[in-house]
């Protein structure tokens, strides 16, 4: 048997082990069998192409060397899935959003494979002992153009997931990220070899097969680290954005076509096999050394002792934090994009931030670079010792190092999250103060790289923390006391409308009381017995009156949509108030254009602004209703003569919900009107002169 073939099965075999590792690790989940199909597709290609090397015929090279190339098309689109779905949160839910997509993608070869597979080789000739030469025809060059565009989008996927990692999630995933790399940076090679030359050297195998032996070291050496396959990384927006690994691509394939055409002229008869080789082990070595925080750490330190410079740059580092910061609302989101940035900056692998709560007794996680957000429960029970550290942090705002003053609360948290904290310990703990009061603790572990857990934190280092901490404490105090303002509000509007329902409810149930009070006495009378249904009607009307105006408070508005004549449903809603009304009702309705709007709705604004009108007359007034068409808007305005309203309650009062000048009225119709003229992209407006009237104006587009 051959060496090549050797390395292949070796490969193989290898690949087999892992595939059957991962499913029984965690066969139930979605990237694991991703992966586990990926790695299997591997290992059955390396088998066909370790039993090509022993044909010595060339239809028998030709039989062989088409399966190789169909199971070769089908590889790309199991890993393009697992690039997708690997390190994400929900990886199904994540990838089904890119169904369409990947379903294409990997459908694209199977007509080349099926159905034009005669044209994927053109000749097949000798090139050496034991080395064959086949020509691509057709088929075979447009799937080696595949194989090259999937490879590119599985390298754009993973890039993103490393730039975007932190911490212990990028010391984790970064070896299973350069597998892959391995894998398919040498594909991409060879197929831009091969579509240049229109040839496939059999002797490019062998380099095939040490690749897939190297990636499943690395494979390995991963889930060794980390255990499984579902860890989570958030994908930023600017991480997207400045992505660079296509432009690297293209810059890798004009050097790699340069380099074919100078080897060209100077040799024609040279092979390419070991360059394909140094190529592919230089990538590689320069992928370990960029994804390296070791040495990266190294070439800060070496830059900082060399050139006098400060140990940060916290110009960077701010304007860091602050584009992280600047769109974040919540404090777990807050809170993580902090450890972020203190993980990156200091090299400190593992960052937790823990919020205080109300009663100063409990720690809860608000975010990590390592500690998944399913653990904060548990993590909070399990800290039982919180108080004792609390207290300490709220009377000493320094750095507290608890090598030096040891706390219980660590030690309970490490032993509840054991697997995050493998290798690790909390180290330090600073308190989050703001305006005098502790909201949160900031913890870091003793995972520093290049330190081994003995390299204490500078007082550079503890300046750069305690500044972040103390933004990320007003930040997370601001959060606070803003809940603290809804809660209130909410309060105070419960409040309002329990002081109506208990009074309205209040006189129903004096009304009812006295009517069960005489109904034994008076219940053979026939007038009674009526008369105290009526009562009893008339406070369940008033009780769904009640509640349906109540309902109106109803924050989302759910529109009807369709083409309405205005000035029909003006006359029909009008026509509902013929003889209800206490004043004279004018029309002057002009000609207006169709307009998209929900008719119910917009009913139930012109009704509430005719009944505003009727009440605000004091005699004999007049209410007039107009329409009128100006440009692309619509508008209809109820004008009256009625007693008016002031400018401070029109600007103060008028539209906020519970703000009223009747002596009835809940002061919800109005709120209610506002917000439906507001979702139909309109506008309602209002003149008013107190002793002479009011007019509302409601401004409607047409489409």
């Amino acid at each position: 048997m051959s060496i090549p073939a050797v390395l292949s099965f070796a490969a193989a075999y290898l690949s087999l082990i892992l595939t059957a590792a991962v499913l029984l690790r965690d066969r139930h989940s979605f990237v694991h069998r991703v992966f586990a199909a990926g790695v299997f597709l591997l290992a059955l290609e390396e088998i066909f192409r370790a039993i090509s090397y022993s044909a010595v015929l060339p239809l028998d090279v030709l039989y062989w060397n088409n399966r190789v190339m169909a199971i070769s098309a089908a590889i790309p689109a199991a890993w393009l899935l697992f690039s997708v779905c690997y390190a994400r949160k929900d990886s199904r839910s994540h990838s089904s959003r890119w169904r369409w997509g990947l379903l294409a993608i990997g459908m694209a070869p199977i007509p080349l494979v099926l159905i034009f597979r005669k044209s994927m080789f053109a000749v097949v000739e000798r090139s050496g002992a034991g080395n064959w030469s086949l020509r691509l025809g057709s088929t075979g060059w447009l799937l080696e153009l595949y194989l090259l565009i999937v490879s590119i989008l599985i390298l754009f996927n993973l890039e993103r997931t490393i730039r975007s990692s932190t911490g212990r999630v990028r010391w984790q995933i970064k070896f299973m990220a350069l597998g892959v790399a391995v894998l398919f940076g040498l594909r991409l090679y060879l197929a831009s070899q091969a579509m240049l030359f229109s040839n496939i050297d059999t002797k490019l195998g062998a380099t095939n097969a040490a690749a897939l032996l190297v990636a499943n070291i690395l494979f390995a050496f991963s889930l060794a680290r980390g255990r499984t396959l579902n860890v989570d990384v958030y994908l930023s927006t600017t991480t997207i954005q400045n992505s660079f690994t296509i432009i690297l691509a293209g810059f890798y394939l004009l050097t790699v076509g340069v380099l074919a055409r100078l080897v060209s002229y100077l040799n024609p008869a040279l092979s390419l096999p070991l360059g394909a080789f140094i190529v592919f082990a230089s990538l590689t070595a320069l992928a370990v050394l960029l994804l390296s925080n070791r040495i990266r750490r190294k070439l800060r330190l070496f830059v900082t002792s060399h050139f006098k410079r400060p140990a940060y740059d916290y110009r960077r580092v701010w304007m860091d934090l602050t584009k992280r910061t600047t769109s974040l609302v919540g404090a777990a989101e807050l809170s993580t994009a902090v450890c972020r940035t203190v993980s990156d900056s200091l090299e400190i692998l593992s960052v937790n931030v823990w919020l205080v709560d109300e009663s100063q007794r409990r720690l809860t996680l608000a975010g990590s670079t390592s500690i998944p957000e399913t653990f904060s429960k548990p993590l909070e029970r399990a800290g039982k010792s919180a108080p004792e550290l609390i207290r300490y942090l709220r009377e000493n705002p320094d750095t507290l190092d608890l090598d030096e003053k040891a706390f219980a609360w660590a030690t309970e948290v490490e032993n509840a999250a054991a697997d995050s904290f493998r290798g690790a310990r909390i180290r330090y703990a600073i308190g989050l103060h703001a305006a005098g009061e502790l909201v949160g603790v900031m913890t870091l572990n003793d995972d520093r790289v290049g330190s081994g857990g003995e390299e204490p934190l500078s007082t550079e280092d503890t300046i750069l923390v305690q500044t972040l901490a103390s933004q990320l404490a007003a930040s997370l105090l601001n959060l606070k006391l803003s809940a603290r303002l809804r809660n209130a509000k909410e309060m105070e509007a419960f409040h309002a409308v329990s002081t109506f329902f208990v009074h309205d409810l209040k006189n129903l149930a004096s009304r009812l009381s006295l009517t069960m009070q005489n109904l034994p006495i008076n219940f053979d009378n026939p007038e009674f017995r009526a008369d105290a249904l009526r009562v009893i009607s008339n406070s369940l009307t008033s009780i769904d009156a009640m509640c349906n105006r109540l309902s109106m408070l109803k924050q989302n508005i759910e529109l009807r949509l369709a083409e309405s004549d205005l000035c029909q449903l003006v006359n029909a809603t009008l026509d509902e108030f013929r003889v209800n009304l206490r004043g004279e009702l004018e029309r002057d309705l002009h000609p207006v254009p169709k307009t998209i709007m929900d008719s119910e709705q917009i009913h139930k604004v012109l009704t509430n602004l005719v009944m505003n009108a009727n009440e605000a007359l004091n005699g004999n007034g007049v209410i007039r209703v107009g329409t009128l068409h100006e440009g692309d808007t619509v508008s209809v305005s109820v004008r009256d003569n009625g007693c008016g309203m002031s400018e401070e309650f029109i600007e103060n009062s008028l539209f906020r919900p519970f703000q009223t000048t009747k002596k009835k009225g809940l002061g919800i119709g109005l709120f209610h009107c506002k917000m439906t003229v507001e979702a139909h992209r309109g506008k309602i407006e209002v003149n008013s002169i107190v002793g002479k009237g009011t007019e509302f104006r409601v401004i409607l587009p047409v489409s």
